[in-house]
């Protein structure tokens, strides 16, 4: 490997010919430029909206965005805008949920058809949307149940997953029941190509494992284990441990005896039934923590929810 950087020659201070002089100015210039997005995009309740904005540069051309336009949003999900083809000399804004792909040389992403995407990630929970600017802003795709998640930009990504909490065991001859483990927790952060798909398979078995993967990594998190009925106020319920394709890991924390849940990287574990006068154990506050248990005759608590995978983007 050698010489992958080339210069980008500067014009020069004294005047030359046009071929040259002027040529090093125009280079300049359209680099600058090149996958330039000046737009601008705001949330809304069950919409979004493009405003008046710009330029952006398409395949080399600067456009400006001469009016708003505003979409609606049918259904939860993320959403992103491309400028489709118009009227000569025009672009139309274009809102969909299919990503395109990365062009480098254009320092910019396009359709599968060649349209220009703008740097703007949509989420929309089915109340509200909010905009995010791509490399600019912070956001989270968060996800906590079983099914696919399809990257809508190319960049380098981070992944925090966590299994889910154990729920408290309850208890049925004795007072106390064991109250839930905490869940694993992991971390990865790597670069992910728009339009590559990840399968989530979530579960919440006692000691069940969380895994989000595609074609070339899998990402497995441990669950925390369920209290056992019956256990006294000395047991102990067993934390997340196991792992697979992580940069960095913390391990759940056992449940403290029948008191307490244990906790998670991501949440607090939930408190034990004699707490509260309906004997009703505490659930996890938060991602994978684990529940308290009822006790005598209360209702367990339920183990903080497993997230098979909580992608941050980080401007």
């Amino acid at each position: 490997m050698a010489n992958e950087a080339s210069i980008l020659n500067n014009p020069t201070s004294i005047p030359e010919a046009v071929s040259t002089g002027y040529q090093r100015q125009n280079v300049n210039i359209v680099a600058a430029r090149v996958g330039m997005d000046e737009s601008v995009v705001v949330g809304g309740a069950g919409k979004c909206t493009l405003k008046v904005s710009g330029p952006v540069d398409v395949n080399g051309v600067l456009y400006t965005i001469d009016e708003e336009v505003e979409f609606a949003l049918a259904s939860a999900g993320e959403y992103i805008i491309y400028l489709a083809d118009g009227i000569a000399g025009h672009l139309t804004p274009t809102i969909t949920q299919e990503p395109g792909i990365f062009s480098p040389d254009k320092n910019a992403h396009y359709t599968n058809d060649g349209y220009r995407i703008l740097n703007w990630l949509i989420q929309f929970d089915g109340t509200t949307a909010i905009a995010y600017k791509v490399g600019r802003d912070r956001f989270e795709t968060v996800i906590t149940a079983s099914g696919q998640w399809k990257c809508k930009f190319s960049k380098v990504y981070e992944i925090v997953m966590c299994g889910k909490g154990g729920n408290g065991g309850g208890a049925v001859n004795q007072t106390y029941g064991g109250s839930g483990g905490g869940a694993l927790t992991g971390y990865k952060k790597l670069y992910i190509e728009a339009s590559d798909t990840w399968t989530a398979v979530f579960s919440s078995a006692s000691g069940g494992t969380c895994s989000f993967a595609n074609i070339a990594n899998t990402l497995q998190a441990q669950n925390g284990y369920n209290g056992v009925t019956d256990a006294g106020v000395d047991a102990i319920t067993a934390c997340g441990s196991t792992h697979a394709g992580f940069d960095r890991v913390v391990a759940g924390k056992y449940s403290a005896g029948a008191a307490f849940g244990g906790d998670s990287e991501l949440g607090i574990g939930g408190e034990n039934g004699i707490l509260f006068g309906s004997h009703v154990g505490g659930n996890g506050k938060g991602y994978g923590a684990g529940a308290g248990s009822g006790w005598k005759s209360g209702v367990n608590g339920t183990g903080g929810t497993g997230a098979p995978a909580v992608i941050i983007i980080r401007g």
